[in-house]
């Protein structure tokens, strides 16, 4: 009976878990349904009695979450540093240096600390605008 209680208790905090869990993880955790499903077992073979068993699946679950894991590939620190600097200033790939000046122009309209803005988004733009001429010249 204590068994039973305690996989009860197990599953409300599993189910309150996932639920409060943002689009993204509850995502990741879908992708790494094994895991889950190694764990349900190990569950219900603790709950039949089968104490090896069930610490074998459990042994199963860790590894196919371990084995189920995402491969994020990162972008090169310059490619990443280049999408930041086209996100703030809202421009394309393959936006042309005078795109670029433009754009550096009209967001530095209401960002600079004379009209209003703060010095350190001033100082973002600059240094995005930077960034993109360089690589363009």
């Amino acid at each position: 009976m204590l068994v039973l209680a305690l996989a009860v208790l197990a599953l409300i905090f599993g189910l309150l878990f996932f639920g409060r869990l943002a689009g993204a993880r509850r995502d990741m955790l879908a992708q790494r349904w094994p895991t889950i499903l190694f764990a349900g077992a190990a569950i219900f073979a603790l709950m039949r009695g089968g104490v090896w068993l069930a610490l074998a699946l459990f042994v199963a679950s860790g590894l196919a979450f371990m084995l189920s894991a995402p491969r994020a590939v990162a972008p090169p620190p310059d490619e990443a540093a280049e999408a930041d600097a086209r996100s703030a200033l809202g421009v394309q790939a393959g936006a042309s240096a005078q795109e670029i000046r433009a754009a550096y122009r009209a967001k530095m309209a209401s960002a600079h600390p004379d009209r209003g803005g703060s010095h350190s988004e001033a100082a973002r733009l600059t240094a995005a605008r930077d960034r993109l001429l360089k690589r363009r010249g």
